[in-house]
């Protein structure tokens, strides 16, 4: 057995760029940064651009709070806006819909509010689902409240954020660069193994340089520049479930009535997504390079943007899947070095978390960490799985008349884990959850509902409760949820308030 394998990690190397780079950076620190353990970023040159915005899902704003990033600092710096949600427009061809970070109603004599709606809506009831949820309402009112604990009878209530990407990365730079953790430029470079077990020892730049390490972590981005490039692991695609291939990322005018969401639309030829922050538009246009050309997704996205497009449009392609292993020796892969998603749903940033909250539960001891790999592998493909099985959701449920980029969809093979999902639900309006979900049950009842999917059945223990108090209720639920939204603050004014970056600015 070599040294390598014997020694402590008393070293972590970083290499990579970005968000991925300085977040990894700032929880390692955070959560080790106690224990001697000596953190340095290899910074590959930075991929953003002034025109990239980010959009999270709820966790992010725990997973700071645990960091010590103040939210209005982390808005006022990145010009960032909050999120309660996602609104869908012309998916399933039915009216709009809206995914909201939250609950819909409230327990009713101690059983869940789902089996209720089903049974009225069979009834005749036209009230969506979503208007049984606040953060929905709020949303769409163009309201923003931070949850209080009076507000328990809603259930769960949450909030998101979008951030403009550069003043992200500088922001936790900043903060890591506080901490301690050391950074040094990197371009070029060779990976230097061991010769027995195969573990990287050292990076070796352009100019010489040797940056030398216990454990390396690997969040270049797409190009895997450790796990994938270096060590040669596999990259599983997901094309066949996802019809997009390339991005076209441009910014926009600021929205005059600043959105406290996000919004997709489904076109016949792609899906845009609009990001809005305090002082301009994200909009980025998934498509595919078979359909049409990058000009004519320009004029696309133009077309139906309804905004001032600025002249800085870029395309990326979309590569949609993950590494068959995220930890293979020394080397760990986060972010899009360990797995790429589509746009929809937003779930970059929280891939990128959820990869750095399973190392530092299984941060190993020595280099020599096969236990620890398995682990977080079996870890990683199952949460990367139930991300791509929701989003995929949205294209196999999708229905859109004479449009190319969804003809096929409907038609394909889903993974059994899917497949089951949506059929339980048809059967009885329930989500089946499996281990590392990342969407809760009513994320999973947005998704269905908003698509036009109906039970055909009930959880029967509903008929327990008398129809007239079940109606009651209703109308109790939807009578504090107006005027709770009444009382809130607007998303512009609440924003002006505790966390504006100057709203006079331009792009």
């Amino acid at each position: 057995m070599s040294g390598l394998d014997m020694k402590q990690v008393r070293k972590v190397v970083i290499v990579g760029r970005d968000v991925a780079a300085w977040l990894s950076a700032n929880a390692l620190s955070r959560a080790l940064g106690g224990t001697g353990l000596k953190i340095e970023v290899a910074e590959l040159p930075g991929l953003l651009r002034p025109q990239d915005t980010l959009a999270s899902l709820p966790q992010l704003e725990n997973f700071h709070r645990l960091l010590g990033i103040d939210e209005h600092t982390l808005l006022k710096a990145t010009a960032g806006s909050y999120s309660l949600g996602q609104s869908f427009v012309n998916f399933s061809s039915t009216a709009p819909f809206f995914h909201p970070y939250g609950s819909h109603g409230g327990s009713i004599n101690r059983l869940p509010f789902m089996p209720f709606w089903i049974k009225a809506r069979q009834a005749g009831l036209n009230v969506a689902l979503e208007e049984f949820s606040l953060t929905a309402a709020a949303a769409k009112q163009g309201r923003f409240f931070i949850p209080t604990e009076d507000m328990g009878a809603f259930g769960r209530l949450d909030y998101a954020y979008h951030l403009k990407g550069q003043p992200y990365v500088q922001l936790l730079k900043a903060q890591a660069l506080r901490r301690g953790v050391e950074v040094q430029p990197l371009r070029l470079f060779d990976i230097r193994r061991d010769a027995e077990t195969g573990h990287i020892t050292g990076l070796v730049s352009g100019d010489g340089r040797e940056i030398v390490g216990d454990l390396f972590i690997d969040a270049s981005g797409p190009e895997s520049r450790l796990l994938g490039e270096g060590l040669g692991v596999a990259f599983e695609s997901w094309a066949q479930w996802f019809p997009g291939n390339r991005t076209l990322t441009v910014s926009a005018e600021r929205l005059r009535n600043l959105p406290a969401y996000s919004q997709v639309r489904a076109l016949a030829s792609g899906c845009l997504h609009l990001i809005p922050v305090q002082n301009m538009t994200g909009l980025q246009y998934v498509y595919n390079d078979a359909d049409m050309t990058d000009q004519e997704a320009l004029e696309v996205t133009a077309r139906n943007a309804g905004l001032r497009l600025q002249a800085d449009a870029v395309v990326s392609p979309l590569p949609v899947g993950r590494r068959q292993q995220a930890w293979v020796g020394n080397c760990i892969a986060v972010g899009e070095a360990a797995g790429i998603f589509d746009p929809i749903d937003a779930v970059s940033l929280h891939a990128l978390q959820t990869g750095l909250v399973h190392l530092i539960d299984l941060f190993p001891v020595t280099p020599e960490s096969r236990l620890e790999a398995e682990a977080y592998n079996a870890q990683m493909q199952q949460s990367f799985e139930r991300i791509r099985d929701y989003q995929m959701a949205h294209y196999k449920l999708n229905r859109i008349d004479n449009a190319p980029f969804w003809a096929h969809m409907s038609a394909m093979d889903i993974p059994d884990t899917l497949a089951y999902k949506i059929e339980l639900f048809k059967a009885r309006g329930m989500v089946p959850l499996y281990e590392e979900e990342v969407f809760a049950a009513d994320d999973w009842l947005a998704l269905f509902t908003g698509h036009g999917l109906m039970p055909r059945s009930y959880d029967p223990t509903a008929d327990m409760t008398p129809e007239d108090e079940a109606v009651r209720y209703f109308q109790t639920i939807l009578a504090v949820i107006k005027q709770t939204v009444e009382k809130m603050d607007r998303h512009d004014a609440f924003i002006a308030r505790h966390a504006s970056a100057d709203m006079a600015k331009t792009i």
